[in-house]
């Protein structure tokens, strides 16, 4: 099984850390698929480890993820749905269990399983219960596979085979996703629906057919992810700075955005940015 050699040594790694590392996916899936992660503990603080584990809070971000989890010789295969609201789950990257992501981009799920993404938002199951067949391939992946290159090669075959077979791509959406990702979310859903000439009402119906989500709390929840990944870059002090950048009337209603996503504001987050965790590589 792969869990027995985790090192990366055939596919394009962008980025890595002492627990984690970001792996590219297909070049023919990277319109539906962010990137692989590998998460595994750090041998350096395996030992430190204490029975008190910190909570980290998850933004969402309207994607959703499979994820491959082994601990004690056993393992699951769980699938979440496009997140529309934070999510806590334990900051265990230091004990004895190692996970495997298959990160979505917004609309990628769907590309796979051709399932209403509406019926899968916010939603935490397994994945056999979504698609039994995508749940025999995978677990079959990760059962063969000496080591991890041999797996994400069998996964990357298995996610072209499946984008393949359900062929659902939609121009409008596929347009609109462009739309608002060269914008950074900064649009009004009336002007994303004037640009591909459809009514809000119909691109409401599109949106959660493929996004799982109506237009509003998509462009607002990108629009925080951008401005998330923006001041960490930039190193904004001002949010003042940043709601202007982002198209915001004024600071307050940045703030109130942010607030409605994250839970809590900007300045908050920014000091503990280790308590939380938002994705670099969809925004």
């Amino acid at each position: 099984m792969f869990f027995n050699d985790i090192l990366v040594r055939k596919h394009l790694k962008i980025k890595e850390t002492p627990n984690y590392i970001y792996i590219a996916p297909h070049p023919l899936l990277r319109k539906y698929i962010a990137h692989y992660t590998i998460l595994f503990p750090n041998p350096r603080e395996v030992g430190k480890c204490s029975d008190n584990i910190n909570d980290l809070t998850l933004i969402p971000d309207c994607s959703g993820c499979i994820i491959y989890t082994y601990e004690n010789n056993d393992f699951s295969l769980r699938l979440w749905g496009a997140t529309t609201k934070t999510v806590i789950v334990k900051n265990d990257v230091n004990f004895k269990k190692i996970r495997f992501f298959i990160e979505f981009v917004p609309g990628g799920l769907h590309a796979i399983t051709g399932i209403k993404q509406s019926e899968l938002c916010d939603i935490q199951t397994q994945v056999d219960e979504v698609d039994k067949h995508l749940y025999d391939s995978l677990r079959c992946a990760m059962e063969v596979s000496n080591n991890v290159d041999d797996m994400i090669s069998m996964i990357n075959m298995i996610l072209l085979k499946s984008v393949e077979k359900n062929n659902k791509q939609h121009a409008v959406i596929n347009a609109a996703l462009e739309r608002i990702k060269i914008a950074s979310g900064i649009l009004t859903v009336k002007e994303l629906s004037s640009s591909e000439y459809i009514s809000e009402r119909h691109l409401n119906r599109l949106l959660n057919e493929y996004i799982g989500i109506n237009a509003k709390t998509f462009l607002r929840i990108s629009r925080v992810n951008y401005s998330i990944n923006m001041l960490k870059k930039a190193e904004y002090k001002s949010y003042i700075n940043a709601a202007q950048i982002l198209g915001y009337f004024d600071q307050s209603h940045f703030i109130h955005d942010f607030k409605q996503i994250c839970g809590i504001s900007p300045k908050e987050f920014f000091k503990n940015m280790s308590d939380f965790y938002n994705e670099l590589f969809k925004y």
